[in-house]
């Protein structure tokens, strides 16, 4: 089995007219994605004066996750 480091040392020493096209191609191959860290948020917990209590953060926020998600989403597009 090729390793990544295999690959890495041949594409090193590959002629330098082939790398668009070996670039090209590899593109064309699905990638690994990675994993969503805010696909398993949970809401977030804190406590207040009184250590009895315990409310969440953001009482009118359902999922945190999408929440960020559309901020970040939306800084973007401006």
């Amino acid at each position: 089995m090729i390793t990544k480091e295999d690959l890495k040392q041949e594409i090193e020493r590959l002629d330098s007219g082939y790398l668009e096209l070996v670039f090209n191609l590899l593109k064309q191959f699905p990638h690994q994605s990675k994993p969503d860290p805010l696909s398993c948020s949970r809401p977030i917990e804190y406590t207040g004066n009184d250590d009895t209590i315990n409310d969440l953060a953001f009482t009118d926020i359902v999922d945190a996750a999408s929440y960020g998600k559309q901020l970040r989403t939306d800084s973007w597009q401006k």
